[in-house]
């Protein structure tokens, strides 16, 4: 019988903070990868598999017949969300995700991040800027995307504080299903009367149409969206965009904090802002490792992998593969970085990649232009933890 080795042995899920910590994350993901595309690790006591390099992450991504994505989050997070383009294939999936994503596409969003996510992040900033020093994570992290996502789908104000322990409290449904399907429920109440106005009175102002006034409206091929199917996608879009949009926005304050040049250089030229988000989605990416599970007996990354086995899709470790990025470790904002796997591939690419990004950038924009003289106090304790979900916990800073 095979035994493990030390590293595959580190459990990804329930590794301490030090294990996994800033560079000891990408370490052990560049040994994993020197030994295989395909090696064997460890996540909640189960031995799975992680998909190492950038060509066969590619692959398994795009291989929807074969690797589908949908049966995953049927079994995980379907419970609690509901039905949506999340847990469905195929055309289903397709069709599930042109009506419920329209206003997330490249365009309204455009029209919605000049309008409406500057004027919040201000908002959040001169709640807190007289005090010249404080955590960011605290301050503004755990607000800023929660607040935009909230406005997005159209959501009143009044329960804003909220979203952030709504979203992670949803996520973590598998573990906590309780815990989950109460925050469900609470959300679902707190979106239902907007709901319900929307279908009355679509809303369309200058930052263009809400989520809700588009999911209601929306038609594709005589087929709409009934109630249940927007709350779901409501509950979805919440859980899975505002949360990784938290870490990416602290992944990207940690890198500029961490590289005080990099910082001048975008305060001197807010221009630089969108190269360097991309090129911390790279380095830093929200989503260490996704977990997928094998929904039949299939070939991943050339090995055979059985039914009901967990793989997980090694986004930070393709993302640093030397076969695609020269020097993957410096964090480079000159860079131009493509073939990022960071919002997936395939038909279950992200649709919410143009609003984290648009929200990254103008959380930053605001943040390094108001806050002169913005620095780290400690660097230990700002390091990204985590391998699913990566981020900071604290970003102890003063300005």
């Amino acid at each position: 019988m095979a035994v493990m080795s030390d590293q595959a042995q580190i459990d990804l899920a329930m590794a301490d903070d030090d294990e996994l910590a800033g560079p000891a994350f990408h370490a052990y993901l560049a040994d994993r990868r020197a030994e295989a595309a395909l090696v064997d690790a460890t996540m909640l006591g189960m031995s799975v598999k992680l998909i190492t390099r950038h060509a066969e992450l590619d692959a398994a991504f795009r291989d929807d017949e074969g690797f589908p994505a949908g049966p995953t989050y049927a079994t995980t997070i379907e419970p609690c969300q509901g039905v949506t383009f999340e847990s469905t294939d195929g055309h289903e999936h397709n069709v599930l995700r042109d009506l419920a994503t329209r206003e997330l596409r490249a365009r309204p969003v455009a029209r919605f991040a000049e309008q409406a996510i500057a004027p919040i992040a201000d908002e959040i900033i001169d709640g807190f800027i007289a005090d010249g020093g404080g955590d960011l994570v605290e301050l503004f992290t755990a607000k800023f995307p929660f607040y935009v996502f909230g406005r997005r789908m159209g959501l009143p104000d009044d329960r804003r504080d909220d979203y952030f322990d709504w979203s992670f409290d949803i996520l973590g449904f598998p573990g906590d299903p309780q815990r989950g399907l109460a925050a469900a429920a609470d959300l679902t109440a707190h979106a239902e009367p907007a709901l319900q106005a929307r279908r009355s009175c679509p809303v369309d102002d200058d930052a263009g149409p809400d989520m809700l006034s588009s999911m209601v409206t929306a038609e594709n091929h005589g087929r709409h969206l009934d109630d249940e199917e927007i709350l779901s996608h409501v509950r979805a879009i919440f859980a899975a965009g505002a949360s990784t949009t938290h870490h990416g926005l602290g992944n990207t304050l940690y890198a500029l904090l961490t590289h005080p040049d990099s910082l001048a250089r975008l305060q001197a030229d807010s221009a630089l802002i969108p190269a360097a988000v991309d090129e911390m989605l790279r380095w830093e990416p929200p989503l260490g490792v996704l977990p997928r599970i094998a929904p039949f007996d299939t070939t991943v990354a050339g090995e055979q992998v059985r039914e009901g086995q967990f793989v997980l899709m090694g986004i930070a470790s393709a993302n640093r593969d030397e076969r695609i990025h020269a020097d993957p470790d410096v964090f480079d904002i000159d860079r131009k970085p493509t073939r990022v796997l960071t919002f997936g591939f395939g038909s279950h690419h992200c649709p919410g990649t143009h609003l984290a990004k648009a929200q990254i950038a103008i959380g930053i924009r605001c943040l390094i232009q108001r806050l002169p003289g913005l620095k780290l106090n400690e660097s230990a304790a700002a390091r990204p933890v985590g391998a699913i979900l990566r981020g900071p916990r604290s970003l102890p800073v003063s300005w």
